[in-house]
């Protein structure tokens, strides 16, 4: 059997990890011999929210692929938004389960 000329992948593998954290540890050695001058860090941009969004949470459900195009075409047939359909769906389960219809 012929021996790989670059050798073996696992070593490969180590090589670059090496060669990674090595360039990790110089990039944070320079980080820490920075002068105490720098500016403090700027708070990330917050971009406005909706007001239709206000006071309100995110819930997420992963479809099939079919499920997902058939609210879709019920959406587009009756000219409304997904999410007024997800809406009247959440507000059935509360109905169904005797709570107050508030979504």
């Amino acid at each position: 059997m012929t021996k790989n000329p670059r050798g073996s992948l696992f070593i490969q593998t180590i090589k670059k990890a090496n060669a990674a954290s090595a360039a990790q540890e110089a990039a944070r050695v320079s980080v820490t011999e920075a002068p105490a001058e720098l500016p403090p860090a700027t708070p990330a941009a917050r971009y406005p929210k909706a007001s239709t969004r206000e006071g309100k949470r995110v819930v997420t459900a992963y479809l099939s692929q079919e499920a997902f195009r058939q609210l879709k075409m019920i959406a587009a047939a009756e000219d409304c938004q997904q999410q007024e359909l997800l809406l009247e769906g959440i507000n059935a389960v509360f109905e169904k389960r005797g709570k107050s219809r508030i979504a």
